[in-house]
């Protein structure tokens, strides 16, 4: 191996520039952050809540970015080349990474002494594993394979039992709790994340917690990189009875960029169904997807473009727009620039990268220029600068647009009650009615509740009619294709049929109801805006231009990531066909649409009640902040007018501190 770890540190600063693009994101924010808490020592009591709150989401500011991928397919050995520390997560062919993990890089937020932090299954979670088998039990259970269910079940009771002697006394009281650590070591790491061979000693240690792992997070600081930015590792969407497939789910939901890691030797047939549900239940804006391992191509620079055709097609097929941006690199090489360790390559890898460097006009390169040329075929660099684009123009820039209309809001209200704190002295004095004017706040706020509440009851049962018309349709195509399949072949070959086109109807159902929601909501919040003005312009004697706000921001839709879950229709390898071998009838009964209906039906259900619901209960909750804030706004004028000082004065009581 070259001993140059001076151009390893060097190369590190050079692999840190494509992240620099947030500096002047952050610089921004923390500019808003100051211009607010420097307002905040002057500001009356009532716009209190308001600042503290828009303070608040300043500090909680993570963007989250999900790599997935399938198992082996690099994740983890890319995200370590992402962030420039090769041997922070566990990359080698056993063991692998079993166990969603959070990188935080910078945190503003890092809980105190604790650098790593792993959460375990609660004891219902774990029992309720046990007894449905995991997903893939349960999907069994719910067609109504009692046998396939009970081998399922039997399979996944063995590991729990290893699990329990495994940890033998200690099982129970991890159960629900959390092991958190002052710093980051590599073994500590391999217990708690990765599944180790149990048959190997010295890898006997490896996972011994994994099973009951249900978290990790991991608090890292960088210089030279953004603060507060979270990589999230997840476990292959091919990993065992699904188990983990939920928790996956709702980490791709709660981030705000979807990295989806492809093998080259993958793609260049066709992504993954499992990864293509995924891609297809988020916003295509919101996706990227790098090919990594093309140092394992024999003729990368042609092999590129045929993989990238078959990718953009797949996609066509799939509905997905042409948002989605396709990256190629190699994780290995960016490694290897960064450790030091290029003298070691390959020869397959060294091979590849020749091919690149000739196609690129240099003949040999130079020992010393090795890393950097390295680096720049990995195209970690490039992926870093996509990622920050999508960051700065998603999150980054819909929290600036909040916050300025927050700030925007906030410094009207004061100078409105400052200016009827001082007086308007050539304007003739107006009699105050209090009580009238309180009663009518009241009026105002029903008013907006009950016109919301109604909004909601509509919306939800319209995206009910739609999701059950989208999947009766989509019964009645599948049972046609059934009764076509058994004419041919009868009982003896399996059928499939694919879901996508249920899936993409019940996406374009949903983000209906959610846009109609948006809209809904705003129509109350515009009202109520209306009739506050007019309050306080009638009953008070403010101006018009006294009295304008900007109306909050919606809170963002989650993407419908239930579409992604993995159904019995999905599953074609050999021992899931017999699910779908049926009698000798050579014709589709009633039975069948029952199972096809139950495989069905829990994808509507976990639509409306764990996505358009609490979608719901968010907008209720930003429509009640709004009439909060201005009631309290038009409370604090009326004091002003009526009696010449406020109730609620008397400057801020507490700022909140800004996490460093």
């Amino acid at each position: 191996m070259n001993d140059l770890r001076g151009g390893a540190t060097l190369i590190r600063g050079q692999h840190r520039a494509g992240f620099r693009d947030l500096d002047e994101f952050w610089q921004r924010l923390n500019g808003l952050d100051a211009e607010i808490r420097a307002l905040a020592p002057h500001a009356p009591g009532f716009v209190q809540d308001t600042i503290n709150r828009t303070l608040d989401r300043i500090v909680a500011f993570e963007p989250s970015i999900s790599v997935i991928g399938q198992v082996k397919a690099g994740k983890s050995s890319l995200l370590n080349a992402m962030i420039g520390e090769t041997g922070l997560l566990p990359s080698d062919v056993n063991p692998w990474t079993s166990v969603i993990t959070g990188v935080h890089i910078n945190s503003r937020n890092r809980p105190p002494k604790t650098r790593a932090l792993f959460r375990f299954f609660d004891a219902a979670e774990w029992d309720r594993l046990v007894e449905t088998g995991g997903r893939l039990g349960e999907m069994a259970q719910r067609s109504g394979f009692e046998t396939e269910a009970g081998e399922i079940r039997k399979q996944v009771m063995e590991m729990r039992r290893t699990t329990e002697e495994r940890l033998g006394e200690e099982f129970t009281g991890l159960l629900g709790t959390s092991h958190a650590f002052p710093e980051i070591e590599k073994q500590v790491i391999d217990r708690y994340i990765c599944y180790g061979d149990p048959e190997d000693d010295a890898m006997a240690q490896d996972g011994v917690y994994a099973d009951l792992t249900k978290s990790a997070d991991l608090y890292i600081d960088l210089p030279g990189y953004p603060k507060g930015l979270c990589l999230r590792d997840t476990p292959g969407v091919n990993d065992t009875f699904m188990m983990r497939e939920q928790i996956t789910l709702n980490a791709i939901s709660e981030s705000r960029v979807c990295l989806v890691v492809l093998s080259a030797h993958q793609a260049l047939s066709t992504m993954d169904m499992a990864l293509m549900r995924i891609i297809c239940s988020v916003e295509a804006r919101e996706v990227l997807i790098f090919v990594n391992r093309i140092d394992e191509l024999a003729d990368p620079v042609n092999a590129l473009q045929d993989i990238h055709a078959n990718i953009q097609k797949t996609l066509r097929n799939a509905g997905v727009g042409a948002d989605v941006e396709v990256l190629f690199g190699s994780a290995y090489w960016a490694n290897c620039a960064l450790d030091g360790s290029w003298d070691g390559m390959s020869p397959g890898s060294r091979a590849a990268l020749d091919r690149i460097l000739a196609e690129a006009g240099i003949a040999a390169a130079d020992p010393a220029d090795m890393p950097q040329f390295l680096l720049s075929a990995s195209g970690i660099e490039e992926l870093h600068r996509a990622i920050v684009k999508r960051v700065i123009e998603g999150p980054g820039a819909a929290i600036m647009r909040d916050l300025e209309t927050e700030l925007e809001n906030i410094t009207r209200m004061i100078e409105t009650v400052t200016t009827a704190a001082s007086g308007q002295p050539d304007k003739p004095a107006i009699e105050i009615d209090t009580e009238t004017v309180r009663a009518t706040l009241a009026q105002i706020r029903k008013a907006a509740e009950d016109q919301f509440d109604a909004a909601a009851v509509e919306s939800r049962e319209a995206l009910t009619g739609r999701l059950q018309k989208s999947q009766d349709a989509f019964i009645d195509s599948a049972m046609e294709a059934l009764g076509s399949h058994l004419s041919a072949f009868g009982e003896k070959q399996g059928w499939s049929y694919g879901v996508t086109s249920l899936r993409m109807m019940m996406r374009t159902a949903f983000f209906s109801a959610s846009a109609t929601l948006k809209r809904d909501t705003n129509d109350c919040l515009g009202t109520a805006l209306a009739s506050y003005q007019s309050l306080m312009c009638d009953k008070l004697g403010m101006q018009p231009e006294d009295v304008e706000m900007e109306l909050p921001p919606s809170p963002r839709q989650k993407p419908p990531t239930a579409l992604a879950k993995t159904l019995t229709l999905d599953l074609q390898s050999g021992g899931w066909r017999r699910f779908w071998r049926f009698g000798r009838s050579g014709r589709p009964d009633k039975r069948h649409e029952t199972l096809i209906r139950a495989e069905t039906d829990p994808m509507v259900d976990e639509l409306l009640t764990d996505y358009f619901d609490p979608s719901v209960a968010e907008h209720r909750e930003v429509l009640a902040g709004f009439l909060d804030d201005q009631e309290n706004f038009v409370n604090a004028v009326l004091d002003y007018v009526d009696t010449g000082e406020s109730e609620q004065d008397g400057g801020v009581t507490e700022v909140r501190e800004n996490v460093a």
